[in-house]
């Protein structure tokens, strides 16, 4: 293999995996504003039931990223195994997964936006 490719995927584990992290902060960081603003409101008198709907989704965003992590060690494993071995389906693809979360994660915040919108303070 020569130099040139394998500086070449290096550089891309690097990538991905920066990308990895910061979708893990970005859910991460969901659920922790989404429970400081429940907290601040419940001094309020509102029920901080309405948090339920967005951490759940910033959990499902830390899933996929952690679904995203194994797979790629499992690829890893795959190509010191075989370095001939492609991975050329979309479900094989960490990028897709990467995705995933970071839509799970627009998605966590319109839905925190949303249940904010429909708060009444008493």
């Amino acid at each position: 293999m020569p130099t040139e490719s394998i500086d070449q995927e290096k550089r891309s584990q690097e990538i991905a995996d920066k990308i990895r992290a910061y979708l893990t902060a970005l859910n991460t960081g969901g659920i922790a504003i989404t429970f400081g603003v429940a907290g601040s409101l419940a001094s309020q008198k509102v029920n901080p039931s309405w948090a339920v709907w967005p951490v759940s989704v910033f959990a499902v965003g830390l899933t996929i990223v952690g679904g995203s992590l194994f797979l790629a060690k499992h690829k890893a494993l795959k190509r010191r195994d075989n370095s001939g071995v492609d991975f050329k389906k979309w479900y094989w693809r960490n990028f897709t997964y990467d995705l995933l979360s970071l839509h799970a994660f627009v998605v966590g915040v319109g839905a925190g936006l949303w249940q904010l919108s429909c708060l009444r303070l008493p």
